[in-house]
C-alpha cells in the first residue's frame, strides 16, 4: 500500500488541453528539446513524443499540435463579408468596430493601419490554441497558426514586398515564457509568405492587456511603442500579432513603425475578437 501511494504521488493524472491554461507536459517538453544538443535532435525527440505525446491544443486528441478536424472547425473570418479596413468579420458594408464612435473613443478619426485581417474568430477554440501556445509553451502551434494566417493576405497586400515586423511581447512576458511570442508567429508566417522579417520595434512597458477594458487598453499602449534605436521600417510593413481585442496594441504599433519610415501598414492576426 505505501508503494502504490507513493507512485500515485509521484504520477499525478496529467491534466487536459480543455482545462484551464497551463498544461505542465509541454514546458517539461521543451527543456528536454533544449539539451537535444547533448544526444542528437531525433533522439530528444523520441523521447519527449513518449513521456509527452503531442495532443491537439483543443479537443486533446493525440497525434498534432491542432488536428486537421478542429483546425476546419475554427470560426474562420470570411474575408469578403469583413470590413475592409478594420477587419471586423461582418463589417463589409457598415463596420461595428471602426465607426465614428468608436474611434472618437480612441482620439481618432480612422484607425492609423491602412487594412487590417485576421484568420479567425476569438471562440473558446482559439482562447485554446493561444493559451497553450503562449502560457503552456507548446510553440509548434505558432506553425499552425500562421499556416492559417498565410491565406489571409490578400495578392495586393504582397505586390510591393512588404516584409514582417512582430508586435514583440513585454520583457516581463519574455522571461516568463521563455521566448517571444510575437517574434515566433512572425518568422512563421514570414516563411509561409516569402517574406523578411524586421524587428523594427523595442519591447513595450506596459502592463498586461488581457485584464484591462477598452479604454484602458487604449491608455495602456498610448505611446508605448517606439523604434528600436537605428531601425528603419521598409516602405511596406505587414504588422504581425496572435490576437486583435480593441486594437490598442496595433494602433500605438503602427504608430511607430510610421515613425520608422514605413509608408503602408497592414495588420494581420491569428484571432479577433468580436
Amino acid at each position: 500500500m505505501t508503494i502504490a501511494r507513493t507512485t500515485l504521488a509521484l504520477a499525478p493524472a496529467r491534466p487536459t488541453a480543455r482545462e484551464a491554461g497551463a498544461c505542465p507536459r509541454v514546458p517539461r517538453r521543451e527543456r528536454l528539446l533544449r539539451t537535444a544538443g547533448l544526444y542528437g535532435r531525433g533522439a530528444a525527440e523520441a523521447i519527449a513524443e513518449t513521456l509527452w505525446p503531442t495532443r491537439c491544443a483543443v479537443c486533446d486528441t493525440p497525434g498534432e499540435v491542432l488536428c486537421a478536424p478542429c483546425s476546419l472547425n475554427l470560426s474562420h473570418i470570411d474575408w469578403w463579408r469583413a470590413c475592409p479596413r478594420c477587419g471586423a468579420p461582418f463589417g463589409r458594408v457598415q463596420c461595428s468596430e471602426c465607426n465614428d464612435v468608436l474611434m472618437s473613443v480612441a482620439g481618432r478619426d480612422e484607425p492609423p493601419f491602412d487594412a487590417c485581417t485576421s484568420a479567425v474568430a476569438f471562440d473558446d477554440a482559439a482562447a485554446r490554441i493561444v493559451r497553450t501556445w503562449k502560457d503552456a509553451g507548446e510553440r509548434r502551434l505558432a506553425g499552425a497558426m500562421a499556416t492559417l494566417m498565410a491565406p489571409m493576405a490578400p495578392p495586393s497586400w504582397l505586390a510591393d514586398h512588404p516584409c514582417i515586423v512582430p508586435v514583440p511581447a513585454t520583457a516581463a512576458a519574455r522571461r516568463r515564457r521563455g521566448f517571444d511570442h510575437g517574434e515566433e508567429l512572425a518568422q512563421a508566417l514570414a516563411d509561409r509568405l516569402g517574406l523578411a522579417v524586421a524587428p523594427v520595434l523595442a519591447r513595450p512597458r506596459s502592463r498586461d492587456q488581457r485584464a484591462l477594458a477598452r479604454r484602458d487598453r487604449l491608455a495602456n499602449m498610448e505611446g508605448r511603442f517606439i523604434p528600436l534605436p537605428g531601425a528603419s521600417a521598409f516602405p511596406s510593413v505587414i504588422l504581425v500579432d496572435d490576437v486583435y481585442t480593441t486594437g490598442a496594441t496595433l494602433f500605438a504599433a503602427t504608430d511607430a513603425v510610421r515613425v520608422a519610415g514605413a509608408a503602408t501598414v497592414r495588420c494581420l492576426t491569428f484571432a479577433r475578437v468580436w
